[in-house]
């Protein structure tokens, strides 16, 4: 596995093609991002992801 360059315990996500997911942990990783949910946990291409808003 890639170290991880960054990662926020409280995040909102925009994807690319204007969906969100709001309150999440997010982890960015070289070329890639996991999101985790409650229920999921979730790996997508960095290109996929518009912007990320970390909640502190």
């Amino acid at each position: 596995m890639s170290e991880q360059l960054a990662g926020f315990k409280s995040a909102d996500i925009v994807f690319t093609d204007g969906k969100s997911l709001a309150d999440v942990t997010v982890a960015i990783y070289p070329g890639w991002i996991r999101i985790q949910t409650e229920s999921t946990n979730q790996f997508h291409p960095r290109e996929q992801v518009d912007r990320i808003q970390s909640h502190r």
